[in-house]
């Protein structure tokens, strides 16, 4: 019995941090399943029995119909920790990312144990789930960052590209000049696409990779296009001004939609604040009234439900208040 009082607080905060990791990654895949993608070469696959010349029939058919689709089943999405690590513009190895998270996490579980004396279980908990959390926040905070920088250029390297296509150059020769013109992400992205085709790689395989390297959704857009114009003609010109013309709609309404829920985000940062700044002025009127609350027991566990509680608000509050534009 002892023993179960004296470890109360680290089993509770197991069960909190296994639940609330869960709950994530349960919410991560529903939200990713909603997204239908099919799966074309698996379906072509099962009906072994069809001829040669009919599976060939049946792949034009679904390139006709469905371009994106068709074009996904050439370049399919990757999503693993290299390419998340990529989405944020760093580049290093996985196993490297790993090591600096786990210096991470034993360093605040050392800060913990030998600085506020908590139990030795609930620092390391705490130290595994900072682990998670703090470099998850940081590549998170990178790569929105730097998906903003790149829209907010993306429409004039569509601009440059019309106007060449338009003059009569290659799509080719209208990468290569968007690389010379534009600076920045766009600029460093575009040299390298031109760079990689100048070698005698496939525009397929070099678009593909670009687009799984960048994770923005108008890119690979973008790369459909090139990739069918290829394929089937068209207007490349029309195409892309079209394609210009919807990416600056979509962010006239993203600031709309930023000003008018400007009274929710400042409700929500304020809510935040609030319990911190009430903490830190008692700590300053009264540095040692708090001291059961961070050297006894029961003041453990009443921190560990408090923080389990103050996360969970506001991380609902931020996902209230911060909402994507499709």
């Amino acid at each position: 019995m002892n023993f179960m009082q004296s470890n109360f607080i680290p089993i509770l905060g197991a069960i909190l941090i296994l639940v609330g990791y869960v709950f994530f990654i349960v919410f991560y895949r529903l939200q990713k399943g909603s997204e239908k993608i099919l799966d074309w070469k698996r379906r072509l696959t099962e009906v072994s029995g069809v001829p040669q010349k009919e599976k060939e029939e049946a792949l034009s058919l679904l390139k006709e119909q469905s371009p994106d689709t068709y074009f996904k089943s050439k370049l399919q999405r990757v999503e693993g920790l290299q390419q998340w690590i990529q989405h944020a513009g760093i580049d290093i190895n996985p196993a490297l990312f790993i090591a600096i998270c786990s210096i991470i996490g034993l360093s605040i579980c050392l800060f913990l144990v030998l600085v506020w004396h908590i139990n030795l279980l609930l620092s390391v908990l705490l130290g595994a789930a900072s682990s998670f959390v703090l470099p998850w926040a940081f590549i998170a905070f990178l790569t929105s960052r730097r998906k903003k920088e790149f829209l907010a250029e993306f429409p004039i390297a569509l601009d440059v590209i019309r106007r060449a296509l338009r003059a009569g150059y290659s799509a080719d020769r209208a990468l290569e000049m968007v690389a010379e013109q534009q600076k920045g992400p766009i600029g460093k992205v575009f040299h390298t696409l031109s760079d990689k085709m100048r070698l005698g790689e496939s525009p397929e395989a070099v678009l593909g990779d670009m687009a799984n390297r960048l994770g923005v959704d108008e890119f690979r857009m973008l790369s459909i296009v090139l990739v069918l114009q290829r394929e089937t003609g068209g207007s490349l010109a029309e195409a892309t001004d079209n394609f210009a013309k919807i990416i600056r709609s979509r962010e006239t309404l993203r600031k709309k939609v930023k000003a008018l829920s400007a009274e929710v985000r400042v409700t929500a940062v304020i809510l935040t604040a609030i319990p911190f700044f009430i903490v830190g002025a008692v700590y300053v009127s009264s540095p040692h009234y708090l001291d059961p609350l961070f050297y006894t027991e029961k003041g453990h566990m009443l921190l560990l439900v408090g923080g389990g509680m103050l996360s969970s608000g506001i991380t609902i509050m931020i996902r209230m208040a911060y909402k994507d534009i499709y």
